[in-house]
């Protein structure tokens, strides 16, 4: 049995009933939950179990669900279409707000009053607990279901998720603000009911987040694999797109796909990525040298295994610490993300390697002999032409590929 822990970060949360999706389909045991702000919100449709609403409030949102606004218009501000009437409503949407102290959020609450059920939340045998700040004295407040009165649930929620721009309401004479200024993920409100074995889902949303000792806990963090777009992205696409995020990569971590980006199931021992570069033609290892401003004069194995394989890890973005079968699957998921290939798929590693080597096509033209040696040698600047380097060295390493099929 776990303890879910869900992180703030506005509009991202779509990701997190994304990784739930997967949670309940590996069947992972979900006995108390906890969160901030949007976290808060996801949080308590997870404790009355209502999956598909849950689901359906995320493939649905829209500006118009939360903040009282004029979608249409809100629209083509975002694209770029400012005409003088939308300027002109952009002008009084401001006045409005500094006259009425915050957005307007009475659709979020219609929302909330509409999905979640309080009864059944309180009748559930799952903890449930959320993170907001008292305005008037700056001070946390973490309450357990519990803790919240009966009746005002919904408010304790919107408390959470008060971002300062909001219109804020008081309740019982206080105001409140969104628990992020305090803790955006609150795993200690589950360490303090005993539990040690946790999954996080992280937004990286705008807050302050606290230090715990983690040393007798068992912590899953679920990442996401891309951004997650802005806090007040609200879009039905971004939205979709956040939640197949969030159920793949949940299900990446809890089944231990591998990749970075793709998810890919890899049978094959590390041996088998070190013979790979073990056995490339020293013709390979000088091209990628030359790619990479580095000296062609030292014997090539010693210049693979002591230059070029730690300048390739840092072209991919890779960890200094990453395994031979890291940076092979790097090198063919940046070639899979050039040539467009579906992310939202599971791939057999043999799978994965056939397609990439049959949909790869070759970069026209050489840039790196543009770029001056002296910026490919700095292990500082490699940071700023790395992108423009990486596509001719993945083009080095499919070739080869190529020829051992």
């Amino acid at each position: 049995m776990f303890g879910l822990v869900l992180e703030g970060g506005g509009a991202k949360g779509a990701y997190q009933i994304g990784a739930w999706k997967a949670l309940r389909e590996l069947g992972v045991e979900i006995k108390g939950v906890a969160g901030t702000s949007v976290g808060a919100l996801n949080g308590a449709m997870v404790v009355q179990d209502d999956f598909e609403k849950a689901y359906e409030v995320w493939h649905n949102i829209s500006f118009g669900k939360i903040l009282k606004v004029d979608e249409e218009i809100i629209l083509k501000i975002k694209e770029g279409a400012i005409s003088s009437e939308n300027f002109r409503y952009l002008v009084k949407s401001i006045r409005e707000i500094f006259r009425d102290r915050g957005l307007d959020v009475t659709p979020l609450r219609q929302l909330l009053s509409d999905v979640i059920c309080e009864d059944k939340i309180r009748s559930s045998e799952k903890d449930f607990g959320i993170v907001t700040v008292a305005l008037s004295d700056l001070k946390p407040v973490e309450l357990y279901i519990e803790d919240i009165p009966k009746g005002k649930l919904v408010e304790y929620l919107m408390a959470s998720a008060n971002l300062p721009v909001f219109k804020m309401d008081k309740i019982d004479g206080k105001l409140f603000l969104d628990g992020a200024f305090f803790d955006n993920l609150p795993i200690k409100l589950l360490t303090a009911k005993g539990y040690r074995d946790i999954i996080t889902v992280r937004l990286y949303g705008i807050g302050r987040t606290r230090r715990i000792n983690t040393k007798k806990l068992n912590i899953i963090t679920i990442n996401p694999s891309e951004d997650l777009g802005g806090t007040l992205d609200l879009s039905p696409e971004r939205a979709q797109r956040n939640l197949n995020l969030g159920y793949f990569d949940a299900l990446s971590v809890m089944k231990k796909y591998s990749g970075s980006f793709y998810y890919i199931i890899v049978n094959y021992p590390e041996d088998y990525f070190v013979n790979f570069f073990f056995n490339l033609r020293p013709k390979a290892v000088y091209k990628l040298a030359k790619i990479m401003g580095l000296p062609e004069s030292i014997p090539h194995r010693r210049l693979l295994f002591e230059r070029v394989i730690p300048r390739l890890s840092e072209i991919l973005g890779l960890s200094p610490k990453s395994s031979y079968k890291d940076i092979f699957l790097g090198i063919l998921e940046k070639a899979a993300m050039s040539d467009g290939m579906d992310k939202f798929k599971v791939y057999d590693f043999d799978e994965f390697l056939d397609m990439v080597i049959g949909h790869h096509h070759l970069t026209s033209e050489s840039i790196s002999d543009k770029i001056p040696r002296l910026l490919k040698q700095s292990d500082l600047i490699i940071r700023t032409v790395k992108n423009q380097l990486s596509p001719e060295v993945v083009d080095v390493f499919i070739n080869e590929l190529k020829k051992n099929r």
